[in-house]
């Protein structure tokens, strides 16, 4: 019998992750699995991090930015 996946949460932290960002998301968004949700805390960051997450937020709902 297959046991069914109710919900999956993928965290992820970063602080001034601007450098490196996009490779680690879609990495992550690429994942063959995609029935989860991927939350993003942003640890006060004062480059271009809350950009990109905010970017990549609007073209992914999976995304949720904290």
């Amino acid at each position: 019998m297959k046991k069914k996946i109710n919900s999956i949460s993928v965290v992820m932290t970063v602080k001034n992750g601007e450098k490196f960002l996009n490779n680690a998301i879609e990495s992550i968004l690429n994942q063959s699995f995609s029935h989860y949700e991927f939350v993003i805390i942003d640890n006060n960051s004062d480059d271009a991090t809350p950009k990109i997450l905010e970017d990549f937020r609007k073209k992914d709902s999976r995304v949720k930015i904290l």
